[in-house]
């Protein structure tokens, strides 16, 4: 017995004498904190990597929004540039084709009959040409001018017209088969030293008699600065032409032309448009001036000429690294929020509490919107009421009788009140508007119309409205006899317009009378 006893109080006991009873409890407090914590844990954890996840996926994201953006802006631009040079190469080559047209038929003339064939008498009769050119002649073998439609030129060399020029000089015309009387166009080159911004070249044609006579004109293209001015290239575009014989830049404008360099062989531009194709896109620092572009160029069909049109990369790229800095923000401001979400949310998992008082708050607000959604609903059903009442009492008024919205438009009327305001039943609609409902029987001579009739209407208009939302409004009826137009506000912003004889009666009587109707 004894020995039972104090084995029973044996085990009653711990090691460390606390009573056995309490140790359970204890035991089941640790058992469920941990599971607790570790569930945070987990959660945190778990809220941790979505949001790294959600941050990268922002950021990949953007930087493909932001590509995607570029390459689009930059096909934009190198096809606006394209077609930009396209157009330059074929008015270019139109404008050669009338030098060459026109040389052509002086060149006819002055073998027919040398004697009769005045320079001057064909510059009147040749207003295309003169319009590409400045000088127009006909030199001998020693290349010195007989004939010139600038008379100072005459007994110069070729090019004298030309001397006074800051720019350059021309060299010797490159004549490659003059027995020929029916060759190809003659070109005189620019000299490698000149430093040209506007282009100069002269094209010429032999002549059948005297042996080694040419006649020839310059060409002056404004077209450059036509494609320059239109094309809205920004202050660094530039548009050129360049000479595919030499590699020397022939005409340019733009912010460029200050101090070009105007010899552009052996680059990478250079041996780009000199490729075997017609026309294409480069990308780079133009070796003209240094400074980077996207440059599209077109070779004008038949001649030893490219034409170049080209925008500043920081220019065209403009609009994409706007918007990419947008998006750069945007990105940013998403992934703040991320990370304040993500803050938030762990804050309320290690404090469920708030957890529990934010659910309350969002079942009142649901409540709450539940209501205002019931009510609404009732407000909208009762206007269509109200509304549909109106429409059906208007037919049955004696009395002119039309509503208009917030707007000003028509929505309802009857037919007495096209009648007394003297409009035909046709010309009323739904969405007529108030002032073109008063203009018409004003312009139709139906009423009394003010000299300035639109004036007038603004005045009418104002009247209506009133300060307290409505007004009156007098009127004279097609047959003479005198209206009032009485103006009563609507809930929704419109106006229920009355129009009646302009009897006298108190304000009061009149303002119930319109509400009963």
């Amino acid at each position: 017995m004894n020995d039972a006893v104090r084995s029973t109080r044996r085990r009653g006991r711990r090691r460390d004498g606390a009573p056995v009873g309490r140790g359970p409890e204890q035991s089941t407090q640790h058992t469920r904190r941990r599971p607790v914590d570790s569930v945070e844990a987990l959660s945190t954890a778990a809220i941790v990597v979505i949001c790294l996840a959600l941050l990268a996926l922002i950021w990949i994201n953007t930087a493909r929004a932001v590509r995607e953006q570029a390459d689009d802006q930059r096909g934009r631009v190198e096809a606006a540039l394209t077609a930009q040079a396209a157009t330059l190469a074929i008015q270019a080559e139109h404008e050669l084709l009338t030098i060459d047209q026109s040389l052509a038929i002086i060149q006819a003339a002055w073998d027919q009959d040398p004697d009769t064939t005045r320079l001057d008498d064909w510059q009147k009769k040749m207003p295309a040409l003169t319009a590409v050119t400045r000088d127009l002649f006909i030199a001998n073998q020693q290349r010195i001018i007989v004939q010139d439609i600038l008379p100072a030129a005459v007994g110069q060399g070729i090019g004298a017209a030309y001397g006074n020029f800051a720019n350059g000089s021309l060299e010797p015309l490159r004549v490659t088969d003059p027995a020929l009387h029916d060759a190809a166009l003659l070109v005189g080159e620019l000299g490698s030293d000149a430093v040209t911004r506007q282009y100069v070249m002269y094209l010429v044609r032999p002549l059948l008699r005297p042996q080694g006579w040419l006649v020839g004109a310059s060409y002056h293209s404004d077209a450059l600065s036509e494609v320059f001015a239109v094309a809205g290239l920004g202050h660094g575009g530039l548009a050129a032409l360049v000479d595919t014989h030499r590699g020397g830049v022939e005409a340019l404008a733009g912010g460029a032309a200050v101090h070009p360099t105007v010899v552009i062989a052996n680059t990478m531009l250079y041996r780009e448009m000199t490729a075997d194709r017609d026309s294409g896109v480069w990308i780079g620092r133009m070796p003209i001036d240094g400074v980077d572009r996207i440059v599209a160029f077109h070779r004008v069909p038949g001649r030893d000429l490219v034409a170049l049109v080209a925008e500043t990369t920081e220019f065209a790229m403009g609009p994409a690294n706007g918007l990419a800095t947008v998006m750069e923000s945007l990105a940013v401001i998403a992934a703040l929020l991320v990370v304040g979400i993500g803050t938030a949310i762990v804050w309320e998992i290690w404090h469920w509490r708030l957890i529990g008082r934010n659910r309350r708050l969002l079942a009142q607000a649901q409540a709450l919107h539940s209501s205002l959604q019931v009510e609404l609903g009732s407000l909208r059903q009762r206007a269509a009421t109200d509304e549909m009442q109106v429409r059906m009492l208007m037919p049955l008024a004696a009395t002119g009788v039309a509503a208009v919205d917030a707007q000003d438009r028509l929505t309802s009327w009857n037919q007495r009140f096209g009648e007394l305001l003297g409009v035909p039943p046709d010309f009323l609609r739904e969405g007529l508007t108030l002032d073109d409902l008063l203009r018409r029987p004003m312009t139709a001579g139906r009423t009394e119309a003010p000299a300035d009739l639109e004036a007038g209407i603004v005045r009418r208009l104002a009247r209506l409205r009133g300060e307290a939302g409505g007004g009156n409004l007098d009127w004279t009826a097609p047959d003479g006899s005198a209206l009032l137009i009485r103006a009563q506000p609507l809930p929704n912003g419109g106006l229920l317009l009355v129009v009646q004889g302009a009897v006298e009666e108190p304000p009061e009587q009149a303002a119930a009378d319109t509400v009963e109707l």
